[in-house]
């Protein structure tokens, strides 16, 4: 694609190539081969969009089919956007191909929920299961794939297993952080402030509880606290990350 004249005659060859073929794709998800022909691009990095908006524009109905296909085989969540840009194809087979995909991603996700939802209600104590379902939640609604209701209802146990794991005294970092999120993103900061507590009380010397702190008062419009937490955080004895270092810096020129 890079190459003036050379990207251009290859382009042809592999179109040429395609449409010899002579026939359209059968989509069928059972049938589907663990090889792949096209590249996956990672939708975790924003601007790895583009390139997916220019093959889906840029190629022929064949190929784009193909790259749904492709999409599909990779098994990974973040083609998830991939398979939404597709979804809106004018090339009906493009966008039937991504609108069964999608559908089928949402039934395998309901599946997994209701499953663990079982087990969990048979042992709801068991910190293993726990983080299992935790996980599970967590792509789901990462996804983006669920109605509007189904959404909060899911955010609502998200939140209360990530409090349930913290209660029973796990010690990961990581899970302080997703329930935090989860509460300012549900506009609860009763609930974010005093897991921002608890955080800071376990890992008093990381930065993660400062920035938290930092997140929860910015959208309370609390600046005087946001800007003593920063303190506080500028006070750590410790290396900081480009993150908090940038984060610093954009408060204290806006101070």
């Amino acid at each position: 694609m890079v190459l003036p004249i050379l990207g251009f005659v290859f382009l042809m060859v592999i179109d040429i190539g395609l449409k010899s073929k002579g026939k359209e794709h059968d989509f069928d998800f059972n049938q589907i081969s663990s090889s792949s022909k096209y590249s996956i691009f990672d939708l975790n990095n924003k601007r790895d969009i583009v390139p997916i908006q220019e093959a889906l524009i840029l190629n022929d109905n064949i190929v784009k089919r193909d790259l749904v296909i492709n999409m599909v085989k990779d098994k990974r969540l973040n083609n998830i956007n991939g398979l939404k840009l597709a979804l809106q194809d004018e090339d009906t087979e493009t966008s039937h191909y991504a609108a069964s995909a999608i559908m089928q991603i949402k039934s395998e996700f309901e599946n997994k929920i209701k499953e663990i939802s079982v087990k969990y209600a048979q042992n709801n104590n068991d910190s293993e299961l726990i983080k299992e379902y935790i996980n599970i939640l967590k792509d789901y609604i990462d996804s983006g794939l669920m109605e509007k209701q189904m959404e909060i209802r899911l955010k609502n146990d998200y939140s209360k297993l990530l409090a349930q794991i913290i209660n029973l005294g796990i010690k990961e970092k990581d899970y302080y952080i997703m329930k935090i999120n989860i509460d300012l993103d549900m506009e609860d900061y009763q609930q974010a402030r005093y897991f921002c507590n608890l955080f800071l009380d376990k890992f008093e010397k990381l930065e993660d509880p400062y920035l938290l702190y930092m997140k929860l008062y910015y959208r309370l419009k609390d600046y005087n606290m946001l800007n003593k937490k920063m303190e506080e955080l500028v006070e750590l004895p410790i290396s900081l990350s480009n993150e908090a270092l940038n984060k610093i810096r954009f408060w204290t020129a806006m101070t």
